[in-house]
């Protein structure tokens, strides 16, 4: 059995050693290169409180693979140690796992099952202390299990391991919460307390006091732990600071469900481990016991003050949850013990070699990014660059380690960062504009991006199990010339702005909702829409005006609306590159001012097509904790097109009406009397139709999406909603059909 945990170690290492990342993933990652570079706490080199004995360790690999000519040294002279630390784990776990309860099969098992579980093979790779931090935590316990087994080396085993166990809090210290209760445990009988208590502080001292000294002396080192606490618990959801059934729900997924990747895999696993625990607690309660006193303190910790969403802080975990299903597969005649290890292993390694190989293969969002910049710098590229909060003050450590993107860095308010850009084009811009957004904002809806290209930087596999936390995370890159338009305060196009717009006051029946047009010697098209949303109040004028001046002016009924407006070239003329864009509402006679949300607008050439939502759609709605934007329809849509007289490809994607429907419905989507394509699906569905002229013309540019079957939203969630749902549709767009 012990041949075989150091066979299956090295061909661990080999595996591993293969696909070592070429990119830092993390801002903890860029803090430890930094920390390698120049040691120094207080400047987050690295972050508190400090990780000196992992520095060390990265300071020896970086200089001997670049010495010896690797590439990307840097990275992977920290990410090598994850992959010997988990090449480690494997005989050190036996190790534990046997001195506990004495069966070599069910030890050798676990260990199996604990390297090969998907989070902590991924993690391995990783320019990271957890899982190195884990291998020598595991050690110090396997040292001081074995001591309690072992009279003839008791003295040496139990003062290795209470050193190791010092040690192990200067690669990571939450490894504290994992020896320092199985120390206290081992004290309880033994005959060496002193000693053993000497060696545990030797074993501190051995970083902290260096530590210390390098960080400016005792006050300087507390005044940066104290900073990366207020960090810890500032803008992070824990059921600490947030306790409710939902935040509680969440942490124990995160903790023991999204690190296998897969529910199905993560059920069977969690099963045999309830299983193994009820034989445990049978038969072995005082396994049982001492397994629970040396896990049970860091999951306390973890599920109520980590952020659980950052699945490596579910590392640790990893091992007892592996121990007792090994319980269960361990009872098996030895053969089915086998088989039945190898499958969940192979099982395992399905999801998280793949996934481990295309980290490896890909750069990391922000590196991609900067790394693109940083091209276009040297080819002297001086834009404006905005971005979103969150880019901002994550990627702050990457960009001090690689450098700034080319340009001229604009102020980031948070909630209002589009609105530094539109200054930056109100106040002459006319070079490229760049901004660095977060996909999961929409903000920048309110910017014309017909011409804007957009790069996406994206994680190459499931960002939300092996990279839960990752800070940076995706970014989008919008390149900007001159958009046709753009939208300054009071506007609704979104859930996001149309909250922003109500919690700070704005709305064009309180104030004119402000934007700016550019300015072109030629006819145009307007498209705007949106809601009167005082339900049985009088109908209110919407009026819209350029440079002060008026280009349409229309009464609206309580509901939707949509207008399509022809605007002539006289009344962009002016002077300045951009028309000053109002729009107001007033009420009729003496009746107060109805709230109206402007939820759509277009402002383009009158030879590109423009297209809006009329009849049957229902107002934009969001999921922050998904990303995903969406529109209901009714059973009977509208989409108005004006198609400049060319074919057009109208797309849309819609979610699986099966969620909803015993039976799928029936879509067709129809121009006039013409039935352009019929759907009929319980699953997610995209639908791609090529629309020629002279099809949108017969039709006076409108197109109709149905559907046979609805339900009312208010039966379904038993409130006073009363709108008669049938699909919801996540995307929909009209553009110009080159075929």
């Amino acid at each position: 059995m012990r041949a075989s945990a150091g066979t299956l170690a090295a061909v661990v290492l080999v595996a591993h050693l293969a696909v070592l990342p070429s990119t830092f993933d993390d801002s903890d990652a860029v803090n430890f290169a930094m920390g390698v570079r120049r040691f120094d706490v207080a400047q987050h080199q690295p972050h508190p409180p400090g990780y000196p004995v992992f520095i060390a360790l990265g300071k020896v690999a970086t200089g001997t693979l670049t010495a010896i000519g690797v590439g990307a040294a840097d990275v992977r002279g920290l990410a090598i140690w994850g992959a010997i630390g988990a090449a480690l784990l494997l005989p050190l776990l036996a190790a534990f796992f046997r001195a506990l309860d004495g069966d070599e099969r069910r030890a050798l098992i676990a260990a199996v099952l604990t390297v090969c579980a998907p989070l902590v093979w991924f993690n391995a790779s990783r320019p990271l202390s957890d899982t190195a931090g884990l291998a020598v935590a595991l050690a110090a316990l396997a040292a001081l299990a074995a001591s309690r087994a072992d009279s003839a080396r008791a003295a040496r085993l139990e003062l290795l391991g209470a050193l190791l166990a010092g040690v192990a809090i200067g690669i990571r210290s939450q490894m504290a919460l994992l020896t320092l209760p199985f120390v206290a445990f081992v004290l309880v009988a033994s005959r060496r307390r002193v000693a053993t208590i000497g060696a545990l502080a030797v074993g501190v001292l051995l970083w902290a006091v260096p530590l210390v000294l390098l960080s400016g002396g005792p006050a300087g080192y507390v005044r940066a732990l104290g900073s990366q606490a207020g960090e810890d618990f500032s803008g992070v959801r824990m059921l600490w600071t947030n306790p409710s059934p939902r935040v509680a729900l969440a942490a124990v997924l995160d903790t023991f469900v999204r690190p296998w990747d897969s529910p199905v895999l993560a059920g069977i696993v969690l099963s045999l481990a309830a299983a193994g625990a009820l034989v445990q607690a049978r038969c072995a309660p005082r396994t049982l016991a001492i397994v629970a006193l040396t896990f049970g303190p860091y999951a306390v910790f973890h599920l109520l003050f980590q952020e659980t969403y950052t699945t490596r802080y579910a590392l640790p975990l990893m091992p007892v949850v592996a121990y007792l299903a090994a319980v269960t597969v361990a009872e098996a005649a030895a053969n089915y013990a086998v088989l039945g290890t190898a499958a969940l292993a192979a099982a395992s390694l399905a999801l998280a070699v793949p996934a481990t190989a295309a980290f490896a293969r890909e750069p990391s969002p922000i590196v991609g990014l900067l790394s693109e910049t940083a091209r276009l710098r040297d080819r002297g590229a001086q834009p404006v660059v905005g971005m979103h909060r969150r880019v901002f003050t994550e990627s702050r450590r990457a960009r001090a380690y690689a450098g700034n993107p080319p340009g001229t860095l604009l102020q980031v308010p948070r909630d209002f960062e589009w609105l530094e850009m539109t200054r930056a084009w109100r106040e002459g811009h006319d070079g490229e504009s760049w901004f660095f957004a977060d996909p999961r904002r929409t903000d920048l809806a309110l910017i014309d991006r017909s011409h804007a290209r957009i790069r996406e930087y994206r994680w190459p596999l499931a960002a939300n199990v092996y990279l839960g936390g990752a800070r940076p995370g995706e970014i989008d890159w919008y390149i900007f010339g001159q958009p046709a338009w753009f939208l300054e305060r009071g506007w609704a196009l979104t859930p996001e702005a149309a909250g922003i717009s109500e919690r700070e006051g704005w709305g064009p029946h309180r104030a004119p909702s402000t934007g700016w047009v550019r300015r072109r010697g030629s006819d145009s098209v307007m498209v705007i829409g949106g809601r009167h949303l005082a339900n049985g109040a009088p109908p209110a004028t919407v009026t819209a005006s350029l440079d002060g001046r008026p280009v349409a002016s229309f009464d609206v009924q309580p509901g939707y609306f949509l207008h399509f407006v022809d605007v002539p070239a006289a009344a962009l003329a002016g002077d300045g590159r951009y028309a000053a864009l109002t729009v107001t509402v007033r009420a009729s006679g003496s009746a107060p001012v109805p709230p109206v949300a402007i939820e759509q607008f277009d402002f383009q050439a009158r030879d590109r097509i423009v297209y809006g939502l009329t009849d049957g759609w229902y107002e934009p709605e969001y999921n922050p904790q998904t990303a995903k934007s969406w529109r209901w329809m009714s059973d009977r849509a509208v989409v108005r097109i004006h198609n400049a007289g060319r074919p057009v490809s109208l797309r849309f994607q819609a979610e699986a009406p099966g969620r909803y429907f015993d039976q799928p419905p029936h879509v067709r989507v129809v121009a006039g009397d013409q039935v352009l394509t019929e759907v009929v699906s319980a699953n997610d569905f995209s639908v791609a139709i090529r629309i020629p002229p002279e099809t949108v013309a017969a039709a006076n540019g409108l197109v109709t999406i149905t559907s046979d079957r609805t339900f009312v939203a208010g039966e379904r969630q038993r409130t006073a909603d009363q709108r008669k749902l049938a699909l919801r549709i996540y995307s929909l767009t009209v553009e110009e059909d080159a075929r």
